[in-house]
C-alpha cells in the first residue's frame, strides 16, 4: 500500500512523499538516528539527512491514484 508522507525539515522546508508501508516504519524506525537515511519513493531515491528531519507526517489514507494531464 502507498501513502504520502511529509517531512518536515529544518529551516522550514517540506518534501512530500509517496512511499510503501515498510519505508515509512524504516523511516520511523530511524528518526533520532544520524546520518543519512536513504527512502524510496514514487518520486525517486532520496538520502534524508535524519539530523535536518523535525517532523514526520504520514497522511491519512492509501493513495490509489493520480489525478492530472497525459502527454496522450
Amino acid at each position: 500500500m502507498s501513502r504520502r508522507i511529509e517531512l518536515g525539515l529544518e529551516g522550514g522546508g517540506v518534501l512530500l512523499l509517496t512511499v510503501g508501508d515498510s519505508d515509512v516504519a524504516a523511516l520511523r524506525g530511524a528518526l533520532g538516528g544520524a546520518g543519512f537515511h536513504d527512502v524510496a519513493s514514487e518520486e525517486g531515491e532520496h538520502a534524508v539527512d535524519l539530523g535536518k528531519v523535525v517532523y514526520l507526517r504520514v497522511l491519512p489514507g492509501e493513495v490509489t491514484g493520480r489525478i492530472g494531464f497525459s502527454g496522450a
